[in-house]
């Protein structure tokens, strides 16, 4: 069950401290002066990668084992009008356990593929948690950041359940958001030798490279294709918005661990049908999966795969009812399409410890 981790220590001032005029409530107590909205800054404060990865370890565990309640996620497609697309919405519910207690919470996107444009991402909402004892709203948070954090970590989670033990190399494709989180959340389980970086922007992965050398002193090398860049890596992540597949059979070695995460709409696919069918597969949600995944709704068409290819979830790895990896050469897809219960469990965990908060109030 998800548990709150050890309290944090006393801060002083800022992050932390609400806005003037805003209520805070005292630790533990949820008041009707309205939710507490957190900042992106004060998430990425309260959520280390550390955290993050044993909350995320304790959720897919819950999720998998029945503790959970949610349903497949609604997406709302309005037409376009005008000659403009308005994009979509997602909405998200889910009830978690939490520190004996349980909770609801929604998570609401809006996608718009033209935001990067604005500077703006891609996924923009946010996550709403609501006090278990009365239903009031505790806390809103800006669902980009929660998302990136969370998806990371859950990688994490199964990187350190499916990867092969000790030292490794780091493939990314992508050079965003997600890729950056990736780098620090695998390094967080396994010891990352060095980081192979592909993106389609060749500066955008040079920029990355330099950040990865610069924030965790790792060798970086940025690579013309993802193929290359996934080249004898032990662990590969692939965190792009790619339509079709950009990794084939080939370019993944024995014993390699895939974390696919981009493809988390329909339609959209990073790995190839003769990939997929040839490795060992582990989802976050079979159900999610069955209606939503084109990674493996596509090979399934094909006639490469059928019904029961998919070994089963992760979280039934991590509870051992579904066996993890066979041998050292297996390879292993973790096929991501993302979780409320993922994304409530996070905003449960920061509320909390923006509560915990001993600096100034107002």
């Amino acid at each position: 069950m998800v548990g709150v981790h050890p309290r944090r220590p006393a801060r002083r001032g800022t992050p932390g401290a609400a806005p003037p005029g805003r209520h805070r409530p005292e630790p533990g107590v949820v008041s009707g002066a309205g939710p507490v909205f957190v900042s992106d800054a004060e998430v990425r404060e309260l959520l280390p990668v550390s955290t993050a990865i044993a909350a995320m370890r304790e959720v897919m565990r819950a999720f998998s084992t029945g503790e959970v309640t949610q349903p497949v996620r609604t997406v709302l497609r309005p037409p376009a009008r005008g000659g403009a697309h308005p994009g979509l919405f997602g909405s998200m519910p889910a009830h978690v356990p939490f520190d004996g207690e349980r909770w609801f919470g929604i998570k609401s996107v809006v996608v718009r593929e033209d935001n990067p444009a604005r500077g703006l991402p891609t996924h923009v909402g946010t996550v709403t948690v609501f006090a278990p004892d009365t239903g009031l709203p505790v806390a809103v948070l800006p669902a980009d950041t929660v998302t990136e954090l969370r998806t990371a970590a859950v990688s994490a989670v199964a990187v350190d359940a499916l990867a092969l033990p000790g030292p490794t190399t780091l493939a990314i494709a992508g050079a965003g958001a997600q890729a950056r989180a990736h780098v620090a959340a695998v390094a967080a389980v396994r010891p990352v030798l060095r980081v192979r970086l592909w993106s389609r922007r060749r500066e955008s992965a040079t920029k990355l490279a330099e950040w990865v050398r610069a924030e965790h002193g790792l060798d970086a090398e940025v690579f013309g294709t993802p193929a290359e860049a996934a080249s004898g890596a032990g662990v590969i992540c692939t965190t792009t918005a790619a339509r079709e597949p950009i990794l084939d059979d080939a370019d993944v070695a024995p014993g390699a661990t895939v974390c696919a995460v981009g493809a988390s709409q329909p339609g959209a696919r990073e790995l190839s049908s003769r990939l997929v069918a040839g490795t060992t597969v582990v989802l976050d949600s079979a159900e999610a999966a069955a209606q939503e995944a084109s990674e493996l709704l596509v090979p399934r068409r094909e006639g490469l795969i059928g019904p029961d290819h998919p070994r089963g979830e992760l979280g039934a790895v991590l509870a051992g009812e579904v066996p993890g990896r066979g041998d050292e050469r297996e390879r292993i897809v973790y096929l991501s399409l993302g979780l409320a219960a993922q994304d409530v469990a996070t905003a449960v965990l920061v509320a909390k410890r923006h509560g915990e908060w001993t600096g100034p109030r107002p």
